[in-house]
């Protein structure tokens, strides 16, 4: 099955590895599909959730201490990667989210508040994504990246205006990468993902909401997102680029 995937001992550069939800699964199912899985979160305490993630599948993990916002360090990760692993072939941006606190009207919506939203959830992935890029480039090789976005990108969100717009501005970006950088045998997709129940906001689940709400029923778990990006980064996505893919429990994309 692993050969089949045609992951087996291909690195991947998983950002905003840590914390236990999406990006730590995401390290889980990409070793178990015999990847060589490089985590890199800018917190070593979440960063041992994907290290003992990936040894529970039995991989190898190479975990990496980085702000993603912060060119210089961005550059170095690539470095201690490509030094680790011989070569790379993937990138997985998770970086992101929605603070509580950062939930605001657009009436009284605070430059802070959008300045901030736009670093974490767009400025991150595009640091990364450019220093992968131009590593591939050298290489001579290919490779795949996948951005995780949101579904409110394509719907928009009340009280979450810097976040909608973050996410949808990485969209469009993803496209422009698949674009300007298929030539080199990159392909880059999104998965743009509806609720999903991770660690931090377990204490709010409403399972009868849910129920209500969504066609299936259920908020997605982080290891359905994992399952989405293990398909675009696989060989089964070999020609697959510049597109996106929605979860919404259902409700569309």
């Amino acid at each position: 099955m692993r050969d089949l995937l045609g992951l087996r001992d291909r690195s991947v550069v998983v950002v905003g590895a840590g914390g236990g939800g999406i990006g730590t699964a995401i390290c889980a199912a990409l070793a178990a599909a015999g990847a060589r899985v490089a985590a890199v979160d800018r917190d070593p305490a979440r960063l041992a959730d994907a290290e003992r993630a990936v040894a529970g599948e039995r991989g190898d993990c190479t975990p990496l201490v980085a702000d993603a916002g912060d060119r210089e360090q961005v550059a170095a990760l690539v470095a201690r990667a490509r030094e680790a692993h011989g070569s790379l072939f993937g990138l997985v941006n998770v970086v992101g989210g929605l603070p509580l606190e950062r939930w605001e009207p657009l009436l009284r919506y605070a430059d802070a508040t959008l300045d901030g939203l736009l670093d974490t959830n767009l400025r991150c992935a595009f640091l990364t994504s450019q220093a992968l890029a131009r590593e591939l480039e050298r290489q001579g090789s290919g490779g795949s990246m996948v951005q995780i976005a949101s579904i409110a990108a394509l719907h928009g969100m009340p009280y979450g205006a810097g976040y909608a717009l973050a996410k949808a501005a990485l969209l469009s970006l993803a496209r422009t990468m698949a674009l300007e950088w298929g030539a080199l045998g990159i392909r880059v997709n999104s998965v743009a993902p509806g609720t999903i129940q991770v660690p931090r906001n377990q204490a709010r689940e409403d399972a009868a909401r849910d129920r209500s709400v969504l066609p299936l029923g259920r908020r997605g778990a982080p290891g359905d997102v994992a399952g989405a990006v293990h398909d675009r980064h696989s060989q089964s996505a070999a020609s697959v680029g510049g597109e996106e893919l929605a979860g919404g429990g259902g409700a569309g994309g």
